[in-house]
């Protein structure tokens, strides 16, 4: 029987192979074949290393959606308000991947008239160019520095105070959050006194959205309303304008009832924690960043609720409540004024807009392909045979991306986090 693994090696030409103008610190393990295909998917030949998806076009073509959409939900390639009028003059990406970001966020600047920020980017392999021409850059202008290097060995080859800004964006299935001290340490020494941690993160579970009120009405705001409730009310603002929701600890949350969702929740949450990574990040950034308080001030957080498509109860009112089962709902605002159509038909609330619909697509089709991406960890925690697995897999698609399995309000959930390292003392 033939083996389902081959070997790339670094010299071969692809949009991930490695490019030879990086500067170069790789661990001995990763050699000169750094990429092995398994059941025609391409991953990270490292053993070792505790992430689970694989670095193909494909993949790298879903975290690149991802990006563009957490773009539009956040509103730049920053949520740090430090950087509204003075961009930073150095930024780094840890975990760059195709360095997607770093170019996005180069766009940005440059098109606000700052095309001058140096940028590096920082991953155990080059996800990025065709090995073959040594000034590769993600984009034409951009400043950029490629650094390989494993993360898990510190310390890292970069200077002490050396970027205005840290990105770690989508890095919990690479290092456990569990433990960070380590990568904290490292991220404090090579942050300038002032600059700006920041984190983009989603969870890898699904939860469903309950119903209830999108934001607090302007009649229920007092007149003694402090600029917190201003800048909360200005976030649910534009998030309600992509169609997500502002989460809070009052947001309604439950486990979700599509079945195929259910399974996927308990493999992937078994799967995850057998290697010490946490299905649930989220939950545990804020916390990291306050731990810190020692050394990072001003902690920031925006978490978003992303619906998957169109919800029932969106649809039909938030007065709908939905039942223990899930599968009825309760008008709950029976006997009061209401509004019919001319058809004499229940109300019904506004549907969505084209770029509300598109974007909650973007996040439903997201979804699937983590799932997809996460094949050989799901089928091995669930037990089943490839052949079950292409069963099961070919039905889940067509129950979420075609038949609406989604509309009871399942969710991808996402969040910003930022923090700035304190001045020294004798500034």
């Amino acid at each position: 029987m033939t083996s389902n693994e081959n070997y790339i090696p670094s010299s071969a030409e692809g949009s991930i192979a490695t490019s030879s103008a990086s500067t170069s610190t790789k661990p001995s393990t990763i050699g000169n074949k750094p990429f092995i295909i398994r059941n025609n998917r391409t991953y990270i030949h490292e053993p070792t290393l505790l992430y689970p998806l694989p670095v193909d076009l494909a993949e790298l073509h879903r975290q690149s959606l991802r990006t563009l959409m957490l773009f539009q939900l956040f509103g730049g390639p920053t949520t740090a308000p430090e950087f509204s009028n003075k961009p930073p003059s150095r930024v780094l990406e840890v975990g760059c991947g195709s360095a997607f970001w770093s170019m996005m966020c180069h766009r940005y600047f440059a098109q606000h008239g700052h095309s001058s920020i140096s940028f590096t980017g920082l991953d155990i392999v080059s996800l990025a160019g065709s090995g073959l021409d040594q000034n590769w850059k993600p984009d034409k202008d951009m400043r950029w520095r490629f650094v390989q290097h494993d993360m898990r060995r510190t310390p890292w080859p970069l200077a002490d105070n050396e970027f205005d800004l840290i990105m770690i964006k989508d890095m919990s299935l690479s290092n456990s959050m569990r433990d960070p001290q380590q990568l904290f340490e490292e991220y404090l020494r090579i942050l300038k006194p002032g600059g700006v941690l920041e984190f983009w993160e989603s969870d890898h579970t699904i939860r469903m959205l309950r119903p209830h009120v999108l934001k607090t009405s302007a009649a229920a705001k007092t007149d003694d309303s402090d600029s917190d409730s201003d800048d909360n009310s200005e976030i649910e603002d534009d998030a309600q304008k992509f169609g997500a929701y502002v989460m809070t600890n009052n947001t309604p949350l439950s486990a979700p009832l599509n079945p195929f969702l259910v399974e996927y929740n308990g493999w992937a949450t078994k799967g995850l924690d057998a290697r010490g990574l946490s299905a649930v990040p989220c939950t545990l950034i804020g916390p990291h960043l306050l731990q810190e308080a020692e050394t990072l001030i001003d902690v920031r957080s925006k978490r978003l609720a992303v619906p998957l498509s169109e919800i029932r109860w969106e649809r039909e009112g938030v007065g709908g409540v939905v039942t223990k089962d899930g599968k009825s709902y309760i008008d709950s605002m029976k006997g009061k004024d209401k509004a019919t159509d001319t058809r004499g038909e229940k109300p019904r609330g506004k549907g969505l807009s084209a770029s509300q619909a598109a974007l909650r697509r973007t996040a439903l089709e997201s979804v699937v392909g983590l799932i997809l991406c996460l094949e050989p960890m799901l089928k091995e925690v669930s037990g089943k045979s490839q052949d079950e697995w292409d069963g099961w897999s070919g039905k889940m698609m067509n129950d979420l991306l075609r038949e609406g399995g989604t509309s009871w309000g399942e969710c991808l959930e996402v969040g910003a986090w930022c923090a700035r390292k304190k001045l020294d003392k004798k500034t």
